[in-house]
């Protein structure tokens, strides 16, 4: 009976979606930028620790399966600019000073099966061919909050985000649209539950036979 449970216990924990340890990101870049002066953000951004980022040739890499929830902080622009991800989480920032640092506004939350986030993480903008351009992970006017001393490699729970819609411009400070980033673990998805039940079924299936037969032969 023992053997039974645990053989079941190990195959739960060996199915897609079931998380064995600490989901996290990595982020990977070669260079940073300080947060600039006219950054209409940059004391909130400060305050969280956040001192520089990265752009162009930047990654963000999910170590496993991970659950990622997002929150728009804030954003300047005179562009409508929207934030969005490869599984139709999104969110429209709808005037050009928006200030939400104190009482973050829900985005949503996504499952993401792991590995690299570019073009999984996008934001757009009603400016292209006007100035504007869109940009995903990677790219110049995808921006990436780092802390003071934070190295290339390193792994978080947590990231920050900024859009900067117009990188040819002077305005180039990543202020147009900032989200939050919270990495989970992911919470297993209705296909992988119908799996661990069907599992338990058999071993329940099992474990009656067998008190059955033993009864039968007392």
């Amino acid at each position: 009976m023992k053997k039974m449970f645990l053989a079941a216990a190990a195959m739960a924990m060996s199915l897609p979606g079931v998380a064995q340890a600490a989901a996290t990101v990595t982020i990977n870049f070669s260079g940073t930028t300080a947060v600039p002066s006219n950054n209409d953000f940059q004391s909130q951004l400060s305050g969280l620790g956040l001192n520089a980022y990265t752009a162009l040739g930047a990654s963000l890499i999910a170590n496993g399966p991970v659950s990622l929830t997002f929150e728009f902080l804030g954003s300047e622009s005179g562009y409508s600019d929207t934030f969005s991800t490869g599984s139709g989480v999104t969110y429209t920032e709808s005037s050009w000073l928006e200030n939400h640092f104190a009482a973050p506004i829900l985005i949503g939350t996504t499952y993401f099966a792991g590995g690299d986030l570019k073009n999984f993480l996008n934001f757009t903008t009603s400016g292209v061919g006007i100035g504007g351009a869109n940009a995903t992970v990677g790219d110049e006017g995808f921006g990436i909050f780092l802390s003071r001393g934070m190295t290339s490699g390193s792994s978080t729970n947590v990231f920050y985000l900024g859009f900067d819609d117009q990188i040819s411009k002077t305005d180039d400070n990543h202020d147009d649209f900032i989200v939050r980033v919270t990495v989970n673990s992911p919470v297993p998805e209705p296909s992988t539950w119908a799996m661990l039940l069907f599992g338990f079924g058999v071993v329940g299936f099992a474990l009656r036979r067998r008190v059955s037969r033993t009864a039968s032969f007392a």
